[in-house]
């Protein structure tokens, strides 16, 4: 799905080896104060290439506003992001335009589309999460302005890498400590 939420909403947008992903982000009050730097810690912190659980793809990941704010506060129509892909090389893939690559979603997709992206997964690739990121960065920095909430949230385990069993009974958890637990 690539559009949800009704009176916040979010419409993701791009595939993994073309120009770029992003969203458009619709609800978001005017004259709230929003920039690049209230969204790019996000992304960096799902910014690929950063340990051995994620790709090696090297993507700067660095968002762009382009429309919706005006002089840093937004204006109450609907915000445009967008990160451009640098390390995009649909060539890489040509050798299985006709194959689903196992372990990803490009049989599911073709089956239901009648058509798939052969280059990388497009909207089926990890790239496509850039804009939930980004929008859920604007939501955050609402709820935390309006009503004080912190959201702090971290992968337990992937396979038989576990983090630290403390995190789930300790209320004083900060994003600072999940992220320096790498």
């Amino acid at each position: 799905m690539s559009s949800f939420g009704s009176l916040f909403r979010v419409s993701t947008f791009g595939e993994s080896h073309c120009k770029g992903v992003g969203c458009i982000v619709e609800g978001v009050p005017p004259r709230m104060k929003l920039s690049t730097a209230d969204i790019q810690p996000q992304l960096t912190r799902r910014r690929p290439g950063q340990s051995k659980l994620t790709t090696g793809r090297n993507e700067a990941d660095q968002v762009t506003i382009m429309s919706g704010t005006e002089f840093g506060v937004t204006l109450g129509t609907p915000i445009a992001l967008f990160v451009a892909n640098k390390d995009h090389r649909p060539g890489d893939y040509s050798n299985m335009k006709d194959i689903p690559r196992p372990s990803h979603a490009d049989y599911t997709y073709q089956a239901k589309y009648g058509v798939r992206a052969s280059s990388g997964g497009g909207r089926a690739s990890a790239r496509e999460t850039i804009g939930r990121v980004a929008s859920g960065a604007i939501a955050e920095k609402w709820l935390r302005e309006q009503y004080g909430v912190e959201i702090v949230a971290w992968v337990s385990q992937v396979h038989d890498i576990k983090a630290s069993r403390r995190f789930e009974t300790d209320a004083t958890v900060t994003r600072d400590v999940v992220d320096r637990n790498t």
